[in-house]
């Protein structure tokens, strides 16, 4: 979209006010931001105000050089509900649904594109647009008080955020579409035998638990994680194998040599 297309989406989406998305630095030495969903009187649904927050918080974080992950969750007792129904209403034309579905979509393709981890906690009531949210992001840790699901076709739609397509990368056409024609609503341990979510954490220490899970995957240099989960983009994105090896040569080109090569290097590390 260029420049003018984008005013014009935000300009449309602040008219609808309410609760705001916040970039969280408590862990941000250790190299992980927090995303945080703050809309708890309606459940965190999502407002034209918070998906104007949201973009804005992931064009920090793609500025954010020596980011390792980012973890996203949402305020009080889960993660979010969808779209906020009262923007609903008042955008139920084919232009509204035009602007938030495009908006929402650029904005969750970047945020799946970043450089570092993503990390979606699921908790209590994670239903539609919450759903749809949550693929988008590389791993979901599921609440043990999680309700999961793409309940889209009671409402008379489908998704609208890009979050079919992403569930469907996921789990596969078939599981998908067993999703998106009965509504169900997944327990936590359904999750995780579907294939959507990696764990079950505590919903009284879900940022904690979320935390410790992450360690494991960032105990290398924040150059190193960075370059294998652009490797990893570019194959996400569809790259065939000489455009794959292309990223992986051009990524070594930059690594091999290096400060961080030189210094593991001199310090002689055992593998086993």
């Amino acid at each position: 979209m260029d420049a003018c297309d984008l005013l014009h989406m935000q300009e449309y989406l602040s008219q609808f006010v309410g609760g705001e998305i916040i970039l969280n630095r408590q862990y941000w030495n250790e190299g992980i931001a927090i995303i945080i969903l703050n809309n708890p009187s309606k459940r965190n649904a999502m407002s034209g105000k918070m998906m104007i927050d949201l973009r804005n918080c992931i064009e920090e974080l793609e500025n954010w050089k020596e980011g390792k992950a980012v973890i996203i969750h949402g305020e009080g007792g889960n993660f979010c509900s969808g779209g906020d129904l009262d923007l609903a209403r008042k955008t139920g034309c084919p232009e509204g649904a035009s602007i938030m579905s495009t908006w929402m979509m650029a904005t969750l393709k970047r945020l799946s594109e970043l450089k570092m981890l993503s990390v979606c906690i699921a908790r209590g009531p994670t239903l539609g647009g919450g759903a749809e949210l949550s693929v988008f992001c590389d791993y979901i840790l599921v609440a043990d008080d999680v309700k999961y699901g793409f309940v889209h076709g009671k409402m008379g739609i489908i998704t609208a955020w890009g979050g079919g397509t992403k569930l469907m990368q996921k789990i596969g056409h078939n599981k998908a579409m067993y999703l998106f024609l009965t509504s169900k609503v997944l327990s936590a341990e359904e999750c995780v035998n579907l294939g959507i979510a990696e764990k079950v954490v505590s919903s009284t220490n879900s940022v904690k638990d979320a935390v410790l899970w992450l360690n494991e995957y960032l105990i290398h240099h924040y150059q190193v994680i960075r370059s294998f989960k652009e490797l990893v983009n570019t194959s996400k994105a569809g790259g065939d194998e000489v455009a794959c090896f292309s990223c992986e040569r051009s990524l070594i080109s930059v690594l091999w040599g290096g400060e961080v090569n030189k210094k593991m290097l001199s310090e002689n590390i055992k593998h086993c």
